[in-house]
């Protein structure tokens, strides 16, 4: 009995883990072709400028999905890293990437790195003008179509703001959710883009270590 207790240990702690957040539901057949960007855990992968996507909803991975495969993302010519997300899933199946995104959405996120300096009394102000859609911890609301903020990579959020600022992303009329975000990465400068994102990522890290 303690022999088959061991083994049973054994076999579980061999399981990746991945697989202990994301065993309710199948693999999709192209989640390897995620992993080689976003990393095994899609954790991110800062150097490829791949940001996590570990424990993002469904409805929202799925919506940018098909954003980029219906080209209101990843179109304009300044957009090189969406760009070459629009290429990489273009051709796969509207049910693979709904499988994608119920897969990935099962997966724990994990704690990112803080690579983005900025005033957190600052931030904290600028985030109340977030709240109303990302919720008081960032966390997100479905009901009002707005994503997850905490856990996310830091400079992939400054990227994303700067990319509604310039245009680069949010100008498609298609692109709802999108417009609404540049107007309101329009009303701040730099600095302050900074500190609110600094705001986020330790709140998110305070939230978690409690």
């Amino acid at each position: 009995m303690i022999r088959l207790r061991v083994f049973v240990a054994i076999i579980f702690l061999a399981i990746p883990y991945t697989k202990l957040f994301a065993d309710a539901v199948s693999e999709p057949s192209s989640i390897i072709l995620c992993q080689s960007c976003h990393g095994y855990q899609f954790q991110g992968n800062k150097d490829l400028n791949a940001p996590a996507l570990a424990g993002l909803s469904q409805w929202y991975s799925y919506r940018q999905l098909l954003n980029y495969k219906n080209g209101i993302r990843g179109t304009n010519s300044e957009d090189i890293l969406g760009q070459t997300m629009r290429l990489s899933i273009l051709n796969i199946s509207n049910a693979e990437l709904n499988a994608l995104a119920a897969y990935i959405s099962k997966i724990a996120s994990q704690k990112q790195e803080i690579s983005i300096k900025g005033d957190v009394g600052t931030g904290k102000f600028v985030f109340e003008h977030c709240m109303s859609c990302h919720g008081e911890f960032g966390e997100g609301d479905k009901t009002i179509g707005a994503p997850r903020l905490t856990g996310q990579s830091d400079w992939y959020l400054y990227q994303q703001l700067i990319n509604f600022q310039k245009g680069i992303r949010g100008q498609h009329p298609n692109d709802l959710y999108g417009r609404q975000m540049k107007d309101m990465a329009d009303m701040f400068n730099d600095q302050m883009l900074k500190d609110v994102i600094n705001y986020i990522t330790v709140t998110n890290m305070s939230v978690n270590d409690d």
